[in-house]
């Protein structure tokens, strides 16, 4: 599982946090690339494992970033919040 690439889906905290992130440091600011919104899916790498199906995942951003989530529960494909095997 440490190092698999998994879908995590955005919740609208998350959104806001990549969203601030970006005003002061111009990160995710690109023409034509927004930012991620509550139920965006991006992909993730899972970077650390608590056990019961809660990781840590480094979210690849579109255009240059990640962005760090931690103690995320895996859920189901599209589930906000969550993260859930690629298909």
């Amino acid at each position: 599982m440490l190092g698999d690439v998994v879908h995590y889906t955005f919740d609208a905290a998350q959104a806001e946090y990549v969203r601030l992130r970006g005003k002061s440091t111009g990160v995710s600011r690109f023409p034509y690339m927004p930012d991620p919104v509550a139920g965006t899916t991006l992909p993730a790498e899972v970077i650390h494992e608590y056990g019961g199906g809660v990781v840590d995942l480094r979210v690849s951003l579109r255009g240059p970033g990640i962005h760090l989530v931690q103690n995320v529960a895996q859920g189901t494909a599209g589930q906000q919040g969550r993260w859930a095997v690629r298909a």
